[in-house]
């Protein structure tokens, strides 16, 4: 389009802008039709995307039963879910089985043989005396009784000594081979509670020699005894080895082996829980933790069964100092059970997977149950509505591109495309054996209605289908995919698969620099030079009316000029 600042019509009295406007219009209808065109053409190219998109979901849909992903589905149950879970792992083979679950199995657990932790020094003052607690100084109640304490002068033999000479009514005693404090009711067979706080205590005492939310029993005499639920010399794990306190003596650093894994120690950098996670982490196999109940170190093995733990010292006498060289071990047991009244198996495992083909047994507890194992219809029957439902879209969503107005209005490769795909589904499959022949034998139809005007829908009749896998699973299955590849799926997949490939028509002319794309180019190169042609024919029409403008101005200055001569004359 041609610019500049023109203004016609001021002589001539012509709207030469108007006319111009309303003549370039004319010649532009040639580029409107184009760049309709261009349009037009850039909605087929999304519009084949889409149902190439769609046509690939329903190629995937038929490979499905080629891959024996939908009459594949199996499904199994267990008469007794408390005693065994059950799960598809593979190909089952269809069937009932009785399975007696004699034991389950269980993992292996060694313990440290003795608590950890050095006693405290009863006779030094609490501070220093090897309490793993940090004891505040302050007041403490029992049965009403305050006493006042300060850690940094008193040893617990004295306080000890002072809860018994008082008024509590209680006896206060330290056992060493325990490392625990014991206190009891004086009076043989008073079974009152022994109240272990009073209003206002300042002190931590009674929580930290672990006595204060610990169980209250009847004791020997009969009277209510508590006793620390922890020794009070008990290990920190959280301080490095070198600085705690263990009744073995001192850790030292190098080396020991767990199931034949090395783990290394080094007191002046690790802690005791350090080396526990250390365990934990190796190929050792087996969980470590230490247990604050009772100062222990816990290695649970990870794998189940009858098999202890190896523990073996190396250069580092960890084991030793920790009580694990002489761990207590209670070995796990192998899982024991039959199959149909069979000889009883073992495993080092609770998830049997070779017991019954294609299927994992889950032991949960001793007993008799059934496992059944069977096709499954209902997800057969899920699965081939599905596919019609995908076909359903494919073949409508064909009809609305197809049709008049549609993006894809009346092409004939589309509508191919669409024919195919009715006619496939009811088409006769040869090759195989049984009375079923093609899909409508099996339930599969239009429906029983008829409309004119929509799109028929293809439709199961889910009770005559079960009917028919119920009568010949296999002919229904061959119906779909079969050795020969004769089957709806195998032939529709064959189909779909060329049609929709990266070399396929479809992807031809809608991918970049397609087909269509061509066609976009051809018609960019018109349009720009059919709008050039315009802007030079604009340019001339201006250049035109400019010139009647001036040759309009001439004439007008002439006529003026005549006229006054005239006048001029006219007096003499």
């Amino acid at each position: 389009m041609a610019s500049g600042f023109s203004v016609g019509g001021l002589i001539t009295g012509l709207d030469s802008n108007t006319i111009i406007t309303q003549l370039m219009q004319i010649e532009r209808q040639p580029i409107t039709r184009l760049e309709g065109n261009k349009t037009a053409l850039g909605k087929q190219k999304e519009a084949i995307k889409k149902l190439r998109t769609q046509l690939m979901t329903l190629r995937n849909k038929a490979q499905d039963f080629r891959l024996n992903l939908v009459f594949g589905k199996f499904k199994a149950a267990t008469s007794k879910e408390d005693v065994m879970g059950v799960e598809l792992s593979g190909a089952p083979v269809t069937g009932s089985y009785s399975v007696q679950v004699v034991q389950l199995a269980s993992a292996t657990v060694a313990r440290s043989s003795a608590i950890m932790g050095q006693p405290v020094d009863t006779n030094s003052a609490l501070a220093s005396s090897g309490i793993t607690a940090s004891v505040n100084a302050g007041t403490f109640s029992i049965n009403g009784v305050s006493f006042t304490i300060d850690p940094a002068t008193q040893s617990l033999t004295q306080i000890l000594t002072d809860i018994t000479n008082s008024a509590a009514g209680v006896n206060a005693t330290y056992d060493p081979v325990t490392d625990r404090v014991t206190l009891e009711n004086k009076t043989a067979g008073d079974t009152s509670v022994i109240n272990l706080s009073g209003t206002g205590d300042t002190s931590n005492f009674l929580t930290a020699i672990n006595i204060k939310t610990a169980n209250q029993s009847t004791g020997a005499t009969g009277a209510t005894t508590v006793t620390s639920s922890v020794n009070l010399g008990a290990a920190n794990p959280a301080l490095y080895l070198d600085e705690a306190r263990f009744a073995n003596g001192a850790v030292t650093a190098g080396t020991f082996f767990v199931n034949g894994i090395e783990i290394t120690v080094d007191p002046a950098t690790n802690s005791l829980s350090d080396v526990v996670q250390r365990i934990t982490d190796s190929d050792a196999g087996v969980s470590a933790s230490y247990d604050s109940a009772t100062d222990t170190i816990q290695l649970v093995s990870k794998s189940l069964g009858s098999r202890t733990i190896s523990l073996t010292a190396g250069t580092s006498n960890f084991l030793a100092v920790t009580n694990l060289a002489a761990a207590t071990q209670t070995a796990g047991n192998d899982s024991q059970f039959s199959v149909n009244g069979g000889p009883v198996q073992t495993r080092n495992t609770n998830q049997v997977t070779d017991a019954i083909g294609g299927v994992t047994l889950r032991l949960l507890s001793a007993g008799a149950t059934t496992v059944t194992v069977s096709s499954d219809d209902d997800s057969i029957v899920e699965s081939v509505k599905k596919f019609l439902e995908t076909l359903n879209e494919s073949v409508t969503q064909i009809e609305d591109l197809v049709k008049a107005e549609g993006d894809l209005e009346n092409d004939g490769t589309i509508q191919a495309i669409q024919m195919y795909l009715r006619e496939i589904i009811f088409s006769q499959v040869s090759g195989i054996s049984g009375s079923y022949m093609s899909l409508l034998d099996v339930g599969i139809s239009t429906g029983s209605g008829f409309d004119s005007t929509a799109t028929a829908k293809f439709e199961l009749d889910e009770a005559e289908f079960k009917a028919a896998l119920l009568e010949d699973r296999g002919n229904v299955r061959d119906l779909f995919s079969n050795t020969g590849g004769a089957g709806i799926a195998d032939s529709l997949f064959a189909y779909l698969d060329e049609t929709t490939r990266v070399n396929g028509f479809l992807n031809g002319r809608s991918k970049s620099n397609g087909s269509i794309d061509t066609q976009i180019r051809n018609l960019n190169d018109q349009i720009d030079r059919l709008e050039d042609r315009v802007a030079s024919k604009e340019t001339r029409l201006r250049k035109q009316f400019s010139r009647l403008e001036q040759m309009s101005m001439t004439y007008q200055t002439q006529s003026s000029s005549i006229s006054s001569l005239s006048s001029m004359y006219s007096r003499f």
